[in-house]
């Protein structure tokens, strides 16, 4: 083992198990079952996974756990104490391609197995494991995605498709801050700026004024678009997989709550629209997906859209990747769906591999009558201390099934906490609270009592900051 490479390790094959591993940040971690799930129906033998994750915890949730972060190396030895931080994709994806362990980890699952699945929330070109003969990623190809997460690309290659919202393209800062001060007129309620690949508040903001844009815009290079801010009511947010350059599965539709105009803190489910206009959302995500489709694109994607109070959609973006929501959608259609019906990630499976979908497919057209769930998540904007872990107290699946049978109508559990005694970095996730009930009402007290869980996982002289999940305040802002 390459010490200089490796956090943390655990790794302990048994010789009677085919394993595909798994890379990318904890928040996603527990879709493996699924796909653990799907290949052991599909291959018709055991299958596991060993998760490759950048994470920083107290402890991890299983067996088979990687950790390459060499930076977490040098703060421990510097600090004395475990520093949990984020890691941006394309940099933990190069860390693990580079990686000495991993590599050989590869070399050996080849040899005994013959090929590798690699699973992967968000495909980047940096990922170039995905090169080894035998190798395969059971998701979109990364050079794909990377074009279509690009903002410009989208709405470039949307036109006609989907409902745009007036934007302009500048070449650098300087022509962006000219022609902003000549819509203002024409766009009195806000300019919204971004950059071709922003995500969770990064690169992008809202503006209220030019001195607002000047102020937010002065530390950014290179290309700009600018777009007119619609005041709207709905956020909603739709997941699909994506086939080929005509079949496009349509999972379900959430209300997004989002902060400052372009943060994401959790979403809800079922979406509050009406079903004649949820219906609107899941046709134009299909012919989003389908242009998708024509360029390559096999796997699962989201589409954001808002609904202003006249009742007209907009298109925001194209996340080229799995949700921060995708396991509660998982859930979700497992609920739904007859036993035997194909979940996302074995369509994603299917798609991936066959370029179609198995089928007995099977879409839901309306919610649910007994299963509603809202998700948060909590960020920290200043770094704080850990003083005690919270425990995750059933299985997330376990929650979905015991309220849609009745056993229980409503349950809050907190997932992918740090764990105790951990300095946690700004921008880190501290963990994400998700509640399940049989109606709406009951979430809102449930999301809060998780938040509250969270907050005392921290020392007394950090918790002074306004941490609600519905104030003005709140730290949770990524996907």
């Amino acid at each position: 083992m390459d010490e200089d490479d490796v956090f943390f390790s655990d790794i302990k094959l048994d010789p009677a198990v085919s394993y595909f591993l798994y890379i990318g940040e904890l928040k996603s971690d527990c879709l493996n079952q699924f796909v653990k799930e799907t290949l052991a129906k599909i291959h018709g033998q055991p299958f596991d996974f060993i998760s490759i994750l950048p994470d920083v915890l107290e402890s991890y949730p299983h067996k088979n756990t990687l950790v390459i972060n060499p930076m977490a190396r040098q703060l421990y030895r510097a600090k004395g104490r475990k520093v949990s931080f984020r890691i941006a994709p394309r940099e933990f994806a190069s860390l693990v391609s580079a990686s000495t362990t991993v590599n050989d980890l590869v070399r050996e699952l080849l040899d005994r197995q013959g090929h590798v699945f690699i699973h992967v929330f968000e495909s980047v070109p940096e990922l170039t494991l995905a090169l080894i003969p035998g190798v395969r990623i059971l998701g979109p190809s990364g050079h794909i995605a990377n074009i279509w997460n690009n903002k410009l690309y989208q709405l470039q290659m949307l036109k006609g498709t989907a409902p745009l919202i007036d934007y302009r393209v500048c070449r650098d800062a300087e022509l962006m801050l000219e022609t902003a001060r000549d819509l203002w007129a024409q766009w009195p309620d806000g300019i919204f700026v971004s950059q071709p690949y922003s995500a969770a508040g990064v690169n992008s903001f809202l503006a209220h004024s030019q001195e607002d844009i000047e102020n937010k815009a002065a530390h950014l290079k290179g290309k700009f678009f600018i777009s007119r801010y619609v005041p709207h009511l709905d956020d909603p947010t739709v997941l699909g997989v994506v086939a080929n350059a005509t079949d496009v599965f349509i999972g379900a539709i959430a209300d997004q709550e989002i902060q400052d105009g372009n943060k994401f803190r959790g979403s809800t489910f079922p979406s509050a629209l009406a079903p004649p206009k949820q219906e609107e959302l899941r046709e134009i995500t299909r012919k989003i997906g389908q242009v998708m489709g024509r360029s390559g694109y096999r796997g699962i994607f989201g589409c954001d859209f808002i609904v202003d109070a006249q009742g007209r959609i907009f298109f925001v973006e194209v996340n080229a990747r799995k949700q921060g929501t995708t396991m509660e959608m998982c859930c979700t259609l497992e609920n739904a769906l007859p036993p035997e019906t194909p979940g996302l990630l074995e369509l994603e499976y299917h798609a991936v591999m066959h370029d179609r979908f198995p089928e007995n497919k099977v879409e839901i057209s309306d919610a649910l009558n007994n299963i509603c769930w809202r998700t948060y998540n909590y960020k920290l904007d200043e770094e704080a201390e850990t003083n005690q872990i919270v425990p995750l107290d059933e299985d997330e699946r376990d929650l979905f099934r015991q309220v849609r049978d009745g056993s229980q109508t409503h349950g809050v559990i907190v997932v992918e906490h740090v764990g105790g005694k951990l300095a946690v970095q700004p921008g880190t996730f501290l963990g994400r609270v998700v509640a399940v009930g049989q109606t709406r009402a009951q979430l809102e007290d449930d999301i809060r009592e998780g938040v509250q869980r969270l907050k005392e996982s921290i020392f007394d002289a950090l918790k002074t900051s306004n941490l609600s999940p519905s104030g003005k305040n709140d730290h949770a802002d990524g996907n």
